[in-house]
């Protein structure tokens, strides 16, 4: 991608601007703009992701080149375009980059905490509905294989990242409630916007798709996922239902692997993990990042050790409250455990149609209309995801999971 393909108005003298506040640098001149495409296509649903590559001089006559991430809106032509607006996905990345994230950083940094949180903001033009963001990669940043999925020690580094930050949500939502007044109550399953209903429900009839073809998995279950794809986004909805007892955090909202991003030491261990994308965070409790987490992102026999992550995480929450002299009322370890179980039919959903999904390495471009229409093109998408061993391995061991716990029979 070439400069010219661009916004017309995201210009030199546009860049020049914004990085002179940025850098605290009146002379800084910009002397080359120059782009290309950040993610491939299928890689982003929400929006269109550029990485600008700008060249300036400073006031020292020092010459610089760096990169950052253009984020902008998807067209208004895409068909998901309205359904994006209709849950503020937009609106709620800003008010992160702008408002949120800067101040959980800060909090952290005041009690010793130096770890980075987030990718820093350059620019939030709500104008032109765009954000201009810190590129992670010339730091040594980079994602995990979502195809391959997390290990013990990336899943343990990426807990104590998410303790950290839900501890930090809590002090900066007790000292500034007025930031999260609006825009963080709405989830994939709330009951007000319907857009992502179509999604997970049109996903959900591939997975009954697939399942109608397996003699043995028909026979048991068919059924009850027919009856329970009626009221399957009413019962996900329900696990985001809180009250004003309920221990409540901002979630990440969308916690996976492609949104978790790792720096690594000369081995190829992890010592650093910050997360990115955060049009999905949401207030609710803490469980409700630790089931997405779970069922998107980690290998079989990390999951295996379920309870004991979850143990892990509270601890880890525990010293990131004492770190803040947090004295508000904190959930025992059974209290967290018996509120992740109670809230598990969120991996109904996850388990069986977002996992298949995020681990997709078909031949098929994954756009995202063909998620939630019922074209020929993008049923034959949405059945493709069960034609990979993995995913049929996944469909196998998690319905008479779920089954015997009662969550395929009317709730």
């Amino acid at each position: 991608m070439a400069s010219s393909d661009l916004p017309c108005w995201l210009t030199k003298d546009y860049l020049q601007t914004h990085l002179k506040a940025y850098h605290k640098d009146p002379q800084l001149n910009v002397r080359k703009l120059w782009s290309n495409a950040a993610t491939a296509k299928g890689q982003n649903y929400v929006g269109v992701v550029t990485r600008i590559h700008v060249e300036y001089e400073l006031t020292s006559g020092a010459v610089e080149q760096r990169t950052y991430l253009l984020k902008e809106s998807c067209p208004d032509d895409a068909p998901q375009a309205g359904m994006f607006v209709e849950y503020g996905v937009y609106t709620r990345e800003m008010d992160m980059y702008e408002f949120i994230l800067p101040r959980m950083q800060r909090l952290l940094r005041e009690v010793g905490v130096e770890d980075k949180l987030h990718a820093h903001a350059v620019c939030i033009d709500r104008e032109h509905g765009i954000m201009l963001l810190e590129d992670l990669a010339p730091l040594k940043y980079r994602n995990a294989d979502r195809v391959k999925q997390l290990d013990l020690a990336h899943t343990q580094l990426t807990l104590q990242m998410l303790a950290k930050f839900h501890a930090a949500s809590l002090m900066l939502r007790q000292q500034q409630p007025e930031l999260f007044a609006k825009g963080f109550t709405t989830s994939f399953f709330n009951r007000g916007p319907q857009g992502y209903s179509k999604v997970f429900t049109n996903l959900f009839k591939g997975l009954m798709r697939y399942v109608k073809t397996q003699p043995k998995l028909s026979a048991c279950y068919y059924g009850k996922l027919e009856r329970l794809l009626v009221s399957l986004m009413e019962y996900a909805a329900r696990v985001f239902d809180v009250t004003d007892d309920d221990f409540q955090v901002l979630t990440h909202g969308d916690c996976w692997t492609t949104n978790i991003m790792f720096q690594y030491d000369a081995n190829e261990q992890p010592i650093a993990v910050l997360p990115i994308d955060f049009q999905f965070s949401t207030l609710g409790p803490p469980v409700l990042d630790l089931h997405y987490f779970f069922c998107t992102s980690l290998q079989e026999e990390v999951l295996a050790r379920e309870t004991e992550l979850v143990q892990y995480y509270y601890y880890a929450l525990k010293r990131a409250l004492g770190q803040f002299n947090y004295e508000g009322k904190v959930p025992s370890l059974m209290d967290l455990q018996m509120q992740f179980e109670r809230r598990r039919f969120l991996c109904v959903i996850i388990g069986l149609v977002f996992q298949p999904l995020m681990i997709y390495n078909g031949n098929e471009c994954p756009d995202f209309c063909k998620l939630y229409i019922d074209t020929p093109e993008a049923i034959s998408f949405q059945d493709s995801v069960y034609e990979g061993v993995r995913a049929q391995g996944i469909v196998a061991k998690l319905l008479p999971f779920f089954d015997a716990r009662g969550l395929l029979d009317e709730q």
